[in-house]
């Protein structure tokens, strides 16, 4: 456990100081994630949101700026690993990939590092803003403080599983471009970040079920209206079963990329 730690650790380490080389890095962090908000909410802001509509039906309130601000949290979370995994060719190009492959250093440690480092880079910056948003939008009397702390708990633990799980994908491929396509917009489209699933048609429902923001989105805004039902606990252990479920699946991908890899690399590149 103790050598799972320390690759978990440089990992972070690494991507630190690959990634932060000037001041103006810090001020993307919050500039994009604040203007796809905006962007957002004023595409919304049009539509009839009062009693009979359909938003009203969806979204508590008609409160279009908490439903679309715990959205873009949420969204903000699992954007920044999909993010981390688009940019995995860079391991590649600087060898990384080959020490690590030849080294007895846990693949699953650099993959989680690298996956937690996407996180808490990309996050903390937005995460600051939306609280004190939330202090001044939010109802405080009906928000569930135990069931929301969990939601969040939660929802870093699977978009953290989902980093790594897309970068174990990543390894078959020497241009991982395609995650952003596959996994990027879509999650945003589909997972009810800006648009309620309860209106989608079957099919685009069932889309939905396939991307793990979609059940931390649940989570979070039922805490946070305190509608605490028994839908809450299905919920909650249909994304705990998906997260078990993307661990194998890396544990899986990483034993095949590996073989991959020693068919297909060459001296070169791997």
């Amino acid at each position: 456990m103790s050598q799972f730690w320390q690759a978990f650790k440089a990992e972070v380490r690494k991507q630190h100081h690959d990634s932060f080389g000037s001041r103006a890095v810090f001020f993307s962090l919050l500039f994009w994630p604040v203007l796809g908000f905006l962007s957002s909410y004023y595409a919304m802001k049009p539509y009839r949101i009062g009693k009979g509509s359909v938003l009203s039906h969806v979204i508590p309130g008609g409160n279009i700026v908490l439903f679309l601000l715990s959205g873009f949290l949420v969204f903000q979370l699992f954007w920044t690993v999909v993010q981390s995994a688009w940019t995995f060719a860079q391991e590649r190009q600087m060898g990384t990939l080959e020490i690590i492959f030849l080294t007895p250093a846990s693949k699953m440690a650099f993959l989680l590092g690298r996956s937690a480092y996407g996180l808490f880079s990309g996050m903390w910056m937005f995460a600051a803003f939306s609280t004190l948003t939330f202090i001044f939008i939010a109802n405080l009397a009906h928000i569930a403080p135990g069931y929301l702390l969990l939601s969040i708990l939660l929802s870093l633990f699977s978009a953290l599983v989902w980093g790594a799980f897309l970068s174990a994908i990543s390894l078959f491929s020497r241009d991982s471009g395609f995650v952003y396509y596959a996994f990027g917009e879509p999650m945003n489209l589909f997972g009810g970040v800006r648009i309620p699933p309860s209106v989608f048609p079957i099919w685009a429902k069932g889309l939905a079920l396939l991307f793990p923001v979609t059940y931390s989105l649940f989570l979070i805004r039922s805490a946070i209206n305190g509608t605490i039902t028994a839908n809450w606990w299905i919920v909650m252990a249909a994304l705990l079963l998906i997260n078990a479920g993307l661990i194998w699946g890396t544990k899986l991908l990483l034993k095949r990329a590996e073989q991959y890899a020693r068919k297909q690399g060459n001296w070169t590149m791997f």
